[in-house]
C-alpha cells in the first residue's frame, strides 16, 4: 500500500442508521461531520461519527462515548440541540440539529472581522451556553472559532464536547488540550482546567472578532506560549469612541488575566460586562445585531426586519 494511499480519506458513506447521508461538513481530530435526511421526518441533521482508525481504540471509544453522554444530557437554546445516538463500537455516531450557517471559523474567514458591539452579541450568546454548561459542572474546555455556530438568523450555538470536562471527576492537570491560538493557561501548564479557563477563551475569541487577529499567536511550544500569556497586554483596538475603547480593554484585560482568581468569575458575569457596554450604546437584541450584520455583508438576504440599532458605533475607521 503507498502512502497515498494510507492516508486517504474513506469515502462519504450513503447512509448511516436512519439517516441518508448528504454532505460532509466538517473534520476533527476526533471524527468527521455529515449533514444527514431524517428518512423518518425529513429533518435535517448533523451526524458525528468516530474517524474509522479510531473506531476500535478503546480509549478514543471512550473519549467519544463522554461526548454523547454530555450533549445528551444538554438543553439550551445556545448549546446544538442533541436528538439521537447510536454507541455499538465500532458503529458509533451522535446526532444534532443542523446548524444552516458557519462556525466561528469559516464565519470570521469570510467577514476578517465584526463591528466590535457584534462581537458583543456573538459573545454574549455564547457565554449564555457556557454559563449552562458550568451551572451543570461541565467546563467545555476547548472553546475556540471552530467549537461556536452561527446560523443564518443570527443564533449563536456552542457545539463541539470531545473534551468537556465534568467537574468532580476530571480536571485534565498536567495535559495540553484544547486548540493552538485558543489556550488558556490551564490548557498547558500543570495547573487544573477550572470554569475560569472558558472565560479566557471566551476573551480571545471576542479579541479575534473585534481585530481579525490572535492575541496570542497558534503554537505548541508550551514554554513560549505561557510566556506570552504571562506578559500579556492588550493593544489599542483603534476605535472611533474612546470610552468605548476604555471599557472593552478592561473586559479584555480581566477575562484575559493570567491569574484565574483575577478574571471573571462565573460567565454570567463576563455577560453582565458585555451587557453593559451594550446598553450604553442602545443595543438591546443580540440576535438581531448580528443578524442585521450578516444582512449588510450580503451573507443572507435582506432585508433587515428587526429591531433597529446602530450597531457601527465606535467601529475603526477602517
Amino acid at each position: 500500500m503507498t502512502s497515498n494511499q494510507a492516508t486517504a480519506t474513506p469515502p462519504m458513506p450513503t447512509k448511516i442508521g436512519p439517516y441518508k447521508v448528504v454532505a460532509e461538513v466538517g473534520v476533527g481530530g476526533l471524527g468527521r461531520v455529515f449533514r444527514g435526511i431524517d428518512e423518518r421526518n425529513g429533518q435535517s441533521v448533523a451526524i458525528k461519527i468516530l474517524h474509522d482508525k479510531y473506531a476500535r481504540n478503546s480509549k478514543f471509544l471512550g473519549i467519544f462515548h463522554r461526548e454523547l453522554l454530555i450533549v445528551s444530557s444538554l438543553q439550551h437554546k445556545h448549546i446544538v440541540s442533541y436528538l439521537d445516538s447510536f454507541f455499538d463500537p465500532p458503529n458509533c455516531y451522535i446526532v444534532t440539529e443542523f446548524v444552516d450557517g458557519w462556525s466561528g471559523y469559516a464565519f470570521l474567514k469570510q467577514v476578517r472581522r465584526v463591528p466590535p458591539l457584534v462581537g458583543l452579541c456573538i459573545v454574549i450568546d455564547m457565554l449564555q451556553g457556557i454559563d449552562h454548561l458550568h451551572l451543570h459542572d461541565t467546563i467545555h474546555s476547548d472553546l475556540s472559532a471552530a467549537n461556536y455556530l452561527l446560523d443564518k438568523k443570527g443564533r449563536i450555538l456552542v457545539t463541539d464536547f470531545g473534551l468537556a470536562c465534568r467537574l468532580e471527576v476530571e480536571d485534565y492537570r498536567n495535559y495540553m488540550i484544547g486548540t493552538p491560538g485558543y489556550y488558556a493557561p490551564e490548557h498547558i501548564s500543570n495547573e487544573p482546567i477550572v470554569q475560569q479557563s472558558d472565560i479566557y477563551c471566551a476573551g480571545l475569541i471576542l479579541f479575534e472578532l473585534i481585530t481579525g487577529k490572535k492575541i496570542i499567536p497558534a503554537s505548541n511550544d508550551r514554554h513560549g506560549t505561557l510566556e506570552l500569556m504571562r506578559k500579556i497586554k492588550i493593544p489599542t483596538i483603534g476605535l472611533t469612541d474612546l470610552k468605548m475603547e476604555k471599557a472593552l480593554n478592561t473586559l479584555l484585560k480581566t477575562s484575559l488575566s493570567f491569574s484565574v482568581s483575577r478574571r471573571y468569575q462565573s460567565a454570567d458575569l463576563m455577560m453582565f460586562a458585555c451587557y453593559e457596554i451594550l446598553r450604553r450604546y442602545g443595543v438591546r437584541y443580540a440576535r438581531h445585531a448580528i443578524k442585521k450584520f450578516l444582512v449588510d455583508q450580503a451573507l443572507v438576504p435582506g432585508p433587515f426586519e428587526g429591531h433597529d440599532q446602530n450597531i457601527y458605533k465606535g467601529s475603526p475607521s477602517s
